[in-house]
């Protein structure tokens, strides 16, 4: 209907006014910038009267599409300046009074003016608020080491490397072709007492609506990509469309969106970064933060998002200078989310090993700027190394450990411990396999290749595992989690009051019902 076209159009000609604005030197770059825009969602109209109305607003105060209060900001923004002001302080009260002043000459009486008027800065002068100096000044962070800029940080131990499992994309319709395992769900009595994050991969948008989101309370679309400059990617390096991007963009991922919160659930996308130089770059210039901070926000507001999930991974040791410099981006990053009307959340994707290691998280002072962690608990044997656990509660290196590094600092409501719905499947007596010697097995794919072999059980680990010989005689060996060992995991989130589970990745299991059925068994129906 008209009355609804107009209501979106004005929607986004305020989102464009405040990135057109967010970005230095707007003036000279117009033209970028609306490719950009439209690129996001906005069409060449909404872009044009955007620019209609900061250029030329007194001309522009009959627009349809506008209510007066709007017309009123935009007149604010573009009336002229008086004398820069000597301090922040005066800055902010100046910009005050200005609103105010206009605001009365429009007949609105002083005290209410005086309340628009806080509400407007906020609204407007997100990046003025920003501290975005050259020097990294992480928020009340008492506890960053005085090492000087530039200075590599010796780690204790070599970092996890890029969690393997969230750069493989597998096949969604082979997953839900298997017809393996238990089909019958538990009824839903209720809301899951915790946190149950699932993850959902663009490379299973072509079985968005086969997958079941009521034992969920969030999703979090994975994922877009950024790059060095703060701008997502949008053509990967082969020249095709992003997968992130294409999911994006796809009709369907509305539906989705719809669907998840006709039940309830919160809907957040995942920003992610996997390249040590973009993470430099993101982490040590004024600009890109900027940029990046402008994109996110324009990202989630346009589709109605409750907020972004970041799964930044460096790899190796890290200068002092970066480790700051991201602390300070989510500082940022969660101010400018805080500020969204509602406020939006902020979670932090983090490895299991970064609760005692300086790499890039610096967890105490994160916790100060987020809403929560999502502690990977998976991935600790991966297809560039030995087969082994990818989850394991016990032994040398186990999640009870790792867990207990984070709780050291952070609250156990700031603590998401997401699991593998999936396993990998090695050869064995190989010395040194090559990755592309291992496989990944979604949960679906594990319960029809092992449902005629014999399961084995690790007692150290408190994980399964089953060995068979493929078409060529080669042994091989799986190691997976299933309703055992994620019972064992759930149970540990529950006896330490964390704040719930999160789920890589959903639809993974299929038809399968087990693993939805543990979900209510151990957070629903309790």
């Amino acid at each position: 209907m008209p009355h609804t076209d107009y209501r979106m159009r004005d929607k986004y000609i305020q989102l464009i006014i405040e990135y057109i604005k967010e970005k230095p030197g707007y003036e000279q770059a117009l033209d970028n910038i609306k490719k950009e825009v439209m690129e996001l969602g906005a069409t060449e109209e909404e872009f044009d009267r955007a620019v209609n109305l900061i250029t030329n607003v007194k001309q522009q105060t009959s627009s349809p599409y506008l209510s007066q209060p709007d017309k009123e900001d935009f007149i604010a923004e573009n009336t002229t300046q008086p004398e820069p002001p000597k301090t922040k302080f005066d800055g902010y009260k100046q910009k005050a009074l200005k609103y105010v002043g206009i605001a009365k000459n429009y007949g609105v009486n002083k005290k209410y003016a005086a309340a628009v008027a806080a509400v407007l800065i906020v609204i407007l002068g997100i990046l003025p608020f920003i501290s975005l100096g050259n020097k990294p000044k992480p928020v009340n962070n008492a506890n960053v080491a005085e090492i000087p800029a530039n200075q590599t940080r010796p780690a204790a131990k070599p970092l996890i490397p890029v969690v393997y499992a969230n750069t493989v994309p597998v096949d969604a319709q082979k997953i839900f072709s298997i017809n393996a395992g238990s089909k019958i769900q538990l009824t839903v009595t209720g809301k899951p007492k915790k946190e149950v994050l699932g993850f959902f991969p663009y490379w299973m948008m072509s079985e968005y609506n086969s997958i079941d989101l009521r034992t969920l309370t969030s999703i979090s679309l994975f994922g877009l990509e950024t790059d060095g400059n703060g701008n997502i990617v949008k053509q990967g390096s082969d020249g095709q469309t992003d997968g992130g991007w294409a999911m994006w963009n796809d009709p369907n991922l509305d539906k989705l969106i719809a669907k998840a919160k006709s039940y309830g659930l919160k809907v957040f996308l995942t920003i992610k970064c996997f390249k040590n130089g973009n993470i430099d770059n993101l982490a040590t210039s004024d600009s890109a933060q900027q940029n990046f901070i402008a994109n996110v926000l324009f990202l989630i507001n346009s589709k109605n998002l409750d907020g972004v999930n970041i799964d930044f991974e460096y790899t190796g040791s890290l200068s002092q200078q970066t480790r700051d410099g991201f602390t300070r981006l989510m500082t940022n990053l969660n101010a400018a989310l805080k500020r969204q009307p509602p406020a939006s959340v902020l979670s932090i994707d983090t490895y299991l090993s970064s609760g005692s290691e300086d790499g890039l998280f610096d967890i105490s002072a994160l916790a100060l700027n987020s809403d929560y962690f999502v502690i990977m608990g998976y991935d600790m044997h991966t297809p560039n190394g030995d087969p082994g656990p990818v989850a394991a509660m016990g032994g040398n290196s186990n999640i009870i450990g790792y867990v207990s590094n984070y709780l050291e600092k952070v609250n156990p409501s700031q603590i998401v411990l997401a699991v593998p719905y999936y396993g990998y499947d090695w050869p064995e007596n190989v010395a040194s396999p090559s990755a592309d010697m291992v496989k990944i097995l979604p949960y679906a794919e594990i319960v029809q290749q092992s449902q005629n072999l014999q399961l084995s059980w690790d007692d150290t680990s408190q994980t399964p595992y089953f060995t068979y010989k493929d078409s060529n005689g080669q042994e091989r060996i799986v190691h997976f989690d299933n309703v055992r060992s994620l019972g064992i995991k759930y149970d540990y989130i529950n006896s330490k009051d964390l704040r719930g589970v999160g789920i890589w990745a959903l639809g993974y299991d299929g038809q399968n019902k087990d693993l939805e059925n543990l979900l209510i068994d151990k957070f629903i129906n309790q």
